[in-house]
């Protein structure tokens, strides 16, 4: 690396199109039913939309990190999160970059779409340390993930005291789940929630692995 010269990271990326005032009508559209759907319980309807909608915009994400010299390293518009009992169609997004860049990036995509904040996650590097790191907890399941068991694993995770989690079905069924600064805990009260949310999920997910790890977590408001 050249001196003077910012590392290029990898970064998780939180980011949706999903938003009931997005200036796309037709975005707009499917997400008023959507939830609606999911309000009523009608999960199956309600999933076959978030892929509808994160659909419609997967190729303008891609665009758009490219074009701020952002590498993408894995884009699947078949995730979704669940945060305070809605629902979150996302993408499942890893890139790679200089963090100012994957930044603007993500916060152009995201104002386009009237997104009111984005999530960037970046892995500690090997040694550092930083005083606003944060853990992250990553679960794979090892199981197919459909939308009305993410509503049950959800429920799960909120009895312990996180607003929600991220679901990637593809990926063996992972979930993940932040220490964002609204959560209110320490880092410890974190790691003791994650402890005993692992101990709950095992018994119904028997072949469950998990990591544990420090980030730097950044929640831009657009």
């Amino acid at each position: 690396m050249s001196p003077g010269k910012l590392p290029a990271d990898e970064h998780q990326v939180g980011i949706t199109n999903a938003q009931e005032q997005n200036p796309d009508a037709v975005i707009a559209d499917f997400t008023k039913q959507m939830n609606g759907y999911f309000t009523a319980g009608q999960y199956g309807e309600a999933a076959a939309l978030a892929l509808r909608i994160t659909a419609q915009s997967k190729d303008e994400l891609r665009d758009t990190f490219v074009r701020h010299g952002v590498a993408v390293l894995h884009l699947d518009h078949e995730a979704f999160g669940i945060y305070e009992g809605q629902i979150e169609p996302t993408y499942d997004v890893h890139v790679e970059g200089q963090a100012e860049a994957v930044i603007a990036a993500a916060t152009e995509f995201g104002k386009h779409h009237a997104q009111e904040m984005i999530l960037i996650a970046r892995k500690l590097r090997e040694g550092e340390s930083d005083g606003a790191e944060r853990l992250g907890l990553t679960v794979v399941l090892n199981a197919a993930i459909t939308l009305d068991e993410a509503v049950e694993v959800a429920a799960v995770v909120q009895d312990h005291g996180f607003k929600g989690a991220t679901f990637a079905p593809k990926r063996r069924g992972t979930v993940a789940v932040y220490h964002t600064d609204n959560l209110g805990m320490s880092p410890t009260e974190f790691h003791d929630a994650a402890t005993m949310l692992l101990e709950e999920l095992i018994q119904d997910y028997p072949a469950l692995n998990f990591d544990v790890r420090k980030y730097l977590i950044r929640m831009p408001r657009l």
